[in-house]
């Protein structure tokens, strides 16, 4: 009886060390993430800074797998919203004068060129780029068409009102 004690104490402080680790691990994540990404936080999407997984992994002296693991299905709650903990990591570009820009921000951007457009004569996506470039963000036409197909939004051919065009 004695040793079944012994055997199962030890399994219970093992599981209880490792639970500790853990929850200080979840903790150390998410308040390096909260301080990391403070202005993304008080002032909306377009102030997210570039934050990836290796970066938390180098920052908190921890593998990439744990990291990874940390962040996925874990949500936190931040005044009356919940999100998911991985919609405050971004990965980024790098532009002109060697400062990242989240390709969130850049998604944000172009979502705006394209609702403000001239709907009968639509931006192409090497236009867009153009646009972009003139804000500092060089980006490719390629990479355009990728975040542009990501979020969802038709090629110039399908987005041209002709309705608009045949009364003006």
């Amino acid at each position: 009886a004695r040793e079944f004690l012994k055997k199962n104490t030890k399994a219970a402080n093992q599981l209880l060390d490792n639970i500790k680790r853990r929850e200080e691990t979840m903790c150390r994540v998410a308040y390096y993430i909260l301080k990391f990404q403070h202005d993304h936080i008080e002032n909306g999407k377009s102030h997210i800074k570039t934050l990836t997984i290796q970066d938390l992994s180098k920052a908190l002296d921890r593998h990439p797998s744990t990291i990874g693991r940390t962040v996925s299905s874990k949500y936190i709650q931040i005044n009356d919203k919940v999100i998911p903990l991985k919609d405050l990591l971004s990965q980024g570009l790098q532009n002109e004068n060697g400062d990242h820009t989240s390709k969130t921000y850049i998604k944000d951007k172009l979502l705006k060129l394209v609702k403000n457009e001239d709907k009968t004569r639509p931006l192409s996506d090497s236009r867009i780029a153009e646009e972009l470039s003139g804000i500092g963000i060089n980006i490719k036409r390629r990479t355009v068409a990728k975040y542009r197909e990501s979020l969802q939004i038709l090629p110039t051919y399908l987005r041209k009102d002709v309705n608009l065009s045949k009364t003006a």
